[in-house]
C-alpha cells in the first residue's frame, strides 16, 4: 500500500468527511465562537472537534490537541490559530 493510500485510510477511519468538508466545517464553527475565542485567547489555538462542534484552546497546538485527544481520542479535529489566518508561517 501506498503512503497516500495509508494516509487517506487513516483518514477514514477517523472522520467520514472528505477534507473539503472538514475544513468546512471547521471555519463555520469557528465562525460561530470566533468573537469570544479572540477575545480571550487571541494566538492561542482551537482544534474544533466538527461532528460535536466541541473545542479546546492551548497556548500551543500540541496543548489544544491534547485535550482534544482525551475526549475524543478516535477523531480527526481541524485546528485554527485563534485570531489569524494560517496556523503555522513557513519562511
Amino acid at each position: 500500500m501506498k503512503v497516500r493510500e495509508k494516509l487517506e485510510l487513516l483518514k477514514r477511519e477517523k472522520t467520514k468527511h472528505s477534507t473539503k468538508e472538514l475544513d468546512r466545517l471547521g471555519w463555520q464553527r469557528y465562525r460561530e465562537i470566533k468573537d469570544e475565542l479572540e477575545s480571550q485567547h487571541h494566538g492561542e489555538y482551537v482544534i474544533i472537534e466538527v461532528d460535536s462542534g466541541d473545542y479546546f484552546c492551548g497556548k500551543t497546538s500540541e496543548e489544544a490537541l491534547n485535550k482534544a485527544q482525551k475526549m475524543y481520542p478516535d477523531k480527526a479535529f481541524y485546528l485554527i490559530r485563534i485570531g489569524y489566518k494560517t496556523v503555522h508561517k513557513l519562511k
